[in-house]
């Protein structure tokens, strides 16, 4: 089962979760009683208005990510759309994140954005629950988002989100219309605000820095450093007289918290080293911490050997308490990985997480599963698929490559414009570097990756295909310039710097000569393809090609079409294709 997005109440806290097969809100009480909140479609994020009678509910109606607003009545579960126009996304804060406080601290404003004035962009509204009126209070020439209000609603705290490394912060004075750059700078930074309080705003930035810290931001004053590790801390939380930040230690996450809002970055403060890995950064595809309103931390733990829970965490104490029981049926045997790095071509190291089958005698297969994004990381917790290769006596390897999150900003940006040659050359040497393992089988290698992943994995197969016995891609671009003109139009703004620009030529054939579909006559490996009619990320056009032109030549491929969007969000669906997946590789793997 999957879940996230918790947030406390009075007398319990609400969380998306899948266990009735779609994702839909669900309310537990504090004593564990737990019941459902049905709404039509798959929930992505939940907020409770400040006096708890309203859940507020972004729903995919449609899997075309045209997000709409939804409030439900917790008591009697009954649900007022009150944005609901299709064709139209709109954001309650970050995409995919759930760092944003949508309501004003009165009750009385809900800011949003959406894409209703321009497809390319995202302007910023705040609808009066009252009236229902709705204002806007920033037009965007990018993707604006709200945050949060300021401690007495006057102002709302908007983020530019340019790119997932270039970001900035406007406040925006409800009363007057003034809208106030809070961060100018030169350069690309990131500014991932945690909250906002009578200090100010704490946020999570690498301003001047190559890793995020923690800061104070004063409207009108230079930033406080409170925080400044070597290393980026996932965010920043802002509660009852008390900032905590989370801070990953290789497999498990520390929430960090100065002794109060005065300290700064050699303060002396409390460390909480929670049982597992615990908050993901900024919230992308997971969940932030939040403080209750007994002054508890909700924290949602996970591992790989074990499901992923919500804990209540006593940030004065360190004591913690598990919430929830899911999947207590789960296989006693499953494994945990280790850390481990390698060295790609051009001296860079990369750092991934190694399952090696226990019970493995002699040299066993190994699949390299390749994360999406890209700019996202392999994690530390509970994989269905990854456990059920390992279980199977296949070794699995989740690389960290170029591109990915957690190891600073010039990390993270070596991916831009370079899609499909130094992650390629990372995915190279991550081959050499199982194929170095006495314990494993290297003539038996295969490789595996969804969204971007996909993309990795299809390049893998056809542009180094002497590595690979098998794969299996889902959802992945097989072709950049379809990618890039098929994009959602809210990510127009961002895609020349983030991947190539398709009106230029010379970037035009650097793009094609990257793309797999170019290079599909080389691909050797049985190949397992995946993906939806109603993908409005990344359009099934090329696979479709892609499809096509290997079953032309006589390679073996097989072609699985989804029901709908980007990834599988119908439980039963997913729990299918991971059998698929790992029937393919043990067709193709563990078979002579």
């Amino acid at each position: 089962m999957t879940l996230w997005g918790a947030w406390p109440a009075k007398d319990g806290f609400a969380y998306v979760g899948d266990e009735s097969g779609r994702p839909q809100p669900w309310f537990q009480t504090w004593d564990g009683e737990r019941r459902i909140l049905p709404v039509d479609g798959a929930v992505t994020r939940l907020a409770w208005r400040p006096d708890e009678t309203r859940l507020l509910a972004v729903v995919d109606v449609t899997g075309g990510q045209d997000y709409r607003l939804a409030e439900i009545d917790p008591a009697t579960g009954d649900v007022e759309w009150i944005a609901q126009e299709p064709g139209v996304r709109r954001e309650i804060g970050v995409p995919y994140s759930t760092a944003s406080t949508p309501y004003s601290p009165d009750g009385r404003l809900l800011a949003y954005a959406t894409s209703a004035r321009d497809a390319t962009c995202l302007d910023v509204y705040v609808r009066d629950l009252a009236t229902g009126a709705c204002t806007m209070v920033l037009q965007g020439d990018d993707r604006y988002l709200p945050v949060c209000f300021s401690p007495d609603s006057r102002r709302l705290l908007v983020l530019k989100f340019h790119q997932n490394t270039d970001q900035d912060l406007y406040a925006c004075d409800l009363a007057t219309g003034l809208v106030q750059h809070l961060t100018p700078h030169e350069g690309p930074a990131k500014y991932q605000p945690g909250g906002w309080n009578e200090d100010g705003i704490y946020l999570c930035t690498t301003e001047g820095r190559d890793h995020l810290g923690v800061a104070l931001l004063a409207p009108g004053r230079p930033l406080r450093w409170i925080a400044t590790p070597d290393a980026d801390i996932e965010n920043v939380v802002v509660g009852p007289h008390r900032v905590v930040w989370a801070l990953p230690d290789d497999q498990r996450t520390v929430l960090c918290a100065a002794p109060d809002a005065a300290g700064g970055p050699d303060a002396p403060g409390t460390r909480i080293e929670l049982p597992g890995f615990a908050s993901q950064p900024f919230g992308y595809d997971g969940f932030v911490p939040r403080f209750s309103s007994a002054g508890h931390l909700l924290a949602q733990v996970g591992a790989p050997d074990r499901a992923t829970q919500f804990f209540s965490v006593d940030p004065d104490t360190g004591r913690t308490q598990q919430l929830t029981r899911f999947d207590e049926d789960l296989p006693d045997d499953l494994v945990t990985p280790r850390t481990v790095r390698f060295t790609s071509a051009d001296g860079l190291e990369i750092t991934g997480l190694l399952y090696r089958p226990p019970a493995a005698t002699g040299p066993v297969p190994a699949v390299l599963t390749i994360h999406g994004g890209p700019e996202w990381a392999a994690l530390p917790v509970h994989d269905p698929l990854i456990q059920r290769l390992v279980r199977a006596g296949i070794a699995v390897l989740a690389p960290n490559v170029r591109g990915s999150t957690g190891r600073g900003l010039a990390y993270q940006r070596l991916i831009y414009r370079d899609w499909g040659r130094g992650d390629l050359a990372d995915f190279d040497a991550a081959a050499h570097y199982l194929r170095s393992l006495p314990w494993v089988d290297g003539d038996r290698l295969g490789v595996h990756g969804m969204s971007y992943g996909g993309f990795a994995a299809l390049s893998c197969l056809a542009r180094l295909p002497h590595h690979w016995r098998a794969g299996i891609a889902i959802c992945g671009p097989a072709d950049l310039e379809t990618d890039i003109r098929a994009l959602p139009p809210t990510w127009s703004r961002r895609v020349t710097e983030w991947i190539g620009d398709v009106d230029d030529p010379q970037d035009l054939a650097r793009l094609r000569d990257a793309s797999p579909l170019t290079h599909a006559a080389a691909i050797r490996a049985p190949l397992l393809l995946a993906h939806a009619e109603g993908d409005t990320t990344v359009a099934i056009n090329a696979t479709e090609q892609l499809h096509k032109k290997l079953a032309d030549l006589g390679k073996t491929v097989r072609f699985i079409r989804l029901s709908r969007g980007h990834l599988p969000d119908d439980r039963d669906e997913r729990e299918e294709l991971d059998a698929a997946f790992a029937q393919w590789f043990h067709d193709h793997l563990l078979e002579p």
